[in-house]
This record gives structure tokens, C-alpha cells and sequence, in this order.
């Protein structure tokens, strides 16, 4: 199963997408802006939540995930409906719409006087926000069907750019600052990259009106295994590498981070994670385009079974801090390829809805991730979250072709020694 247009018999020239690199260049600074304003205060939310009531660690620990999840259930309801929207009236048009949304949104969390009217704005945020999703929709119609691969994995090193700048900065400002101020700041970001792209991003491929059915992409999606199969490794995918995420700070105290300089250190980590995923991410496009995607995704994911793992038994938090940029690198290639792959499947005249459905997937896995990360931790400990994610990443090694492959291939190997 390769990412690649090849799939598609009847592919449109290069020459109808004019200015999908100009696009390219712009969508990459404004996603990473978004990210870099979106992870300043997301690794820091459970330590947010501690600041609005007086809480005990369990409790601390289920509002965390709660909080941290209470966008995507909006998200996905909304998402899909936002893809229908840009297919039919312009995707630019739902690009700024999310970029507005998500800056009012996280603005208003600075003045949340309790968890619970955090958790409000929260869910508002996922029904109005949905900066990524659009982006990738855009990024998906708008760009020639043999370089959507290419283009989504430079998307994912913009995210994990952001990823970097956002966490170490946030990290220091909300210890110099407060907390509140970096949701004040944040919000500036995303409406500043919300103009940015009002004014520089070139739509080419407008939707023409369409008199079909707005449920058609859905009833699409449903009827094709292999769309339904991407759908399913996406959301198993994103669960595993959001599950540490309410915990994560929590844990990190646990191995002796000094308390004082506990935001600094969770900026720090999450960071260098970004680093390697920016820094991987374009490796791993390629790759998939000359190698295909399994291959790609076998690597990805049971490397970072293996890296999972090894958080779980870490002595120290500066050997979690070690894995967590290891888990960085490896990941970097999963889901642009499964969005590429994705989109290989998707018909042009709603592609964006489509895309928006593997959005609502991401979102799925990100309200899953938290959810179960905050039980398992509450019950079990915190290592099992650990634990938890190394299994779900080994679910989607095994379960891919590649994995099959490589198995016959080492056992004939085995047998042709033995005889």
C-alpha cells in the first residue's frame, strides 16, 4: 500500500496546482505558529488544573484528562461538518475560520476562574478551532495527487517545529509569568496567523456547487475497507502517543524533577521531541515515496513500541526525557503517511470531507489517549500508560503487510539454515 498517486488512473497535471508551493511555504509558517502557540500551554494543562481548585493527585490527574480531551469530542462531531463546508464554499474560507476560532477560544481559557468553565471552553474550542484538520484539507486539494505524500510530511515537520518553540517557550514564560498570560499570548498567535492567511494563501481549486448529497463522502467512506482500515490505524496511532500526555508532568515529578522548575523541564522534553520530529518528518515522506508505506509504518511504529517501553522502567526523568526525542523521531512518519495514503483514496470533488473524516480519526485517538491514559495511571500506575502505548504501537506493527512479509522472510532464512 503505497502513499503515492499511482492509484489514480486519471491524474490531474502539475500545471493545475500553479501556486501549491507558494501555499506550501505559507501553510508551513502558519501551521507552525499554530503549534508553537497550542503546545505552549498543552503540556502544562495538568498543572493549570492544580492552580483552579484544591485537588488531590487522583482527582488532579482526571481533570487533566478531561481537559485535555474535551476538544476532540467536539472536534469530532465538527470536523467532518467543516469538510463539507470547504468542499462546497472554499477551504480557504475554513482556514481562517480556524485560525479565529482557536485564538477567541484559548484567549478566554486565560480568564477561566475554574476548572470547569475550562473545561467549557475546552469543548468550544474543538467545535470552532480545527486549524490542522483544515490545513490538511487544503494542503490535500491543492496540491498535485504525486506530491500530497511530500507535502503533508513537510505539514508534520511545521507541527513539530512548533512542537519545539512552543514548550520551551511557554515552559519559561509561564514560570517567569503566570500561566494565564500564555493563553493571553496564545491567542494573539493563532488570530495573527488566522490574517496571514487571509492575505498571502492563493486558492486555485475552488469547489465548483455540487448537487449531490452532502452525506455522500460519508456514505463513500463507509463502503471502501481500505479507507475504513487508514481510519482505524489513525485513531490506534494517535491514542498511543497522546495516552502519556495527562500524566506526563505528574510522572516526571515522580522521578525526582525538581518541583520548581517542573513546567521549564516538561517544556524542555516535550521540545526536543518536536526537534526530532521536524527533523525526521521530510526523511520519512521521502522515504515513503520511494519505499512505499508500509515499509515506512512498520519502522515508525515498532520502533516507538520499543521506545514506549523503555519510558515505562526509566530510573530517572532524564532518561524519559532521552526517549520521549527518540518517540519524537519515530512517530514523525506515521500519520502524514496515513494521511497520504488517505488521500491516494479520496475523489477530488471531496477530498477535503474526506480528509476531514481522517481528521475526526486523529481526533478520536487524541480524546481516547488522555481518557485512558488518566485510568490507567489512576489504577494501575503511571508506568502502564507507558506500557499501554508500547502495545498499541506493537497492534499496528503486526497487524501491517511489511510485518507478515518480514516474518516469512526470516523464517524461510531460519529454515534454509537449518537444512
Amino acid at each position: 500500500m503505497r502513499p503515492t498517486a499511482e492509484m489514480d488512473t486519471s491524474l490531474p497535471a502539475a500545471s493545475s496546482f500553479p501556486h501549491w508551493r507558494w501555499n506550501l511555504r505559507i501553510l508551513w509558517l502558519t501551521q507552525a505558529i499554530a503549534m508553537a502557540g497550542m503546545s505552549a500551554f498543552l503540556p502544562f494543562l495538568p498543572l493549570y488544573v492544580r492552580q483552579l481548585g484544591h485537588f488531590s493527585v487522583a482527582q488532579a490527574q482526571w481533570w487533566g484528562g478531561l481537559v485535555i480531551a474535551a476538544p476532540f469530542l467536539t472536534a469530532l462531531v465538527a470536523t467532518p461538518l467543516w469538510g463539507i463546508v470547504a468542499d462546497r464554499y472554499g477551504r480557504k474560507l475554513v482556514l481562517v475560520r480556524a485560525a479565529f476560532g482557536l485564538g477567541v477560544t484559548v484567549f478566554l481559557m486565560g480568564l477561566a476562574p475554574t476548572v470547569e468553565t475550562l473545561f467549557l471552553l475546552r469543548l468550544l474550542q474543538g467545535a470552532l478551532s480545527g486549524f490542522v484538520a483544515a490545513t490538511t484539507g487544503f494542503v490535500a486539494a491543492e496540491t498535485p495527487p504525486q506530491r500530497v505524500g511530500y507535502a503533508l510530511g513537510l505539514l508534520q515537520s511545521a507541527a513539530a517545529t512548533g512542537s519545539v518553540v512552543g514548550p520551551l517557550v511557554g515552559g519559561i514564560f509561564s514560570d517567569a509569568f503566570g500561566m494565564r498570560w500564555t493563553f493571553f499570548v496564545v491567542g494573539g498567535l493563532c488570530i495573527g496567523a488566522g490574517i496571514i492567511v487571509w492575505r498571502f494563501v492563493r486558492e486555485q481549486n475552488r469547489p465548483r456547487q455540487q448537487s449531490g448529497s452532502a452525506w455522500e463522502p460519508f456514505r463513500y467512506v463507509a463502503h471502501s475497507p481500505t479507507v475504513l482500515l487508514v481510519l482505524g490505524a489513525i485513531v490506534l496511532a494517535q491514542a498511543a502517543m497522546v495516552l502519556p500526555a495527562p500524566i506526563f508532568p505528574l510522572y516526571l515529578e515522580w522521578l525526582a524533577a525538581p518541583r520548581g522548575l517542573l513546567s521549564t523541564i516538561t517544556g524542555i522534553s516535550v521540545g526536543i521531541a518536536g526537534l526530532m520530529m521536524a527533523l525526521a518528518a521530510p526523511l520519512w515522506a521521502r522515504i515513503a515515496e520511494s519505499r512505499g508505506s508500509g515499509h515506512t509504518l512498520f519502522f515508525c511504529t515498532a520502533a516507538a513500541a520499543v521506545l514506549y517501553l523503555a519510558q515505562a522502567f526509566a530510573p530517572h526523568y532524564a532518561v524519559v526525557v532521552l526517549f520521549r526525542a527518540l518517540v519524537g523521531a519515530a512517530v514523525a512518519g506515521v500519520l502524514p503517511t496515513l494521511y497520504a495514503v488517505l488521500s491516494s483514496h479520496a475523489p477530488a470533488s471531496f477530498r477535503s470531507s474526506v480528509m476531514g473524516v481522517g481528521s475526526s480519526a486523529t481526533l478520536l485517538g487524541n480524546l481516547l489517549g488522555p481518557l485512558l491514559g488518566s485510568v490507567l495511571a489512576a489504577s494501575l500506575g503511571m508506568r502502564w500508560v507507558f506500557v499501554a502505548a508500547a502495545m498499541l504501537m506493537t497492534v499496528l506493527a503486526a497487524l501491517n503487510p511489511r510485518a507478515r512479509l518480514l516474518t516469512r522472510q526470516l523464517l524461510l532464512r531460519a529454515w534454509s539454515q537449518r537444512h
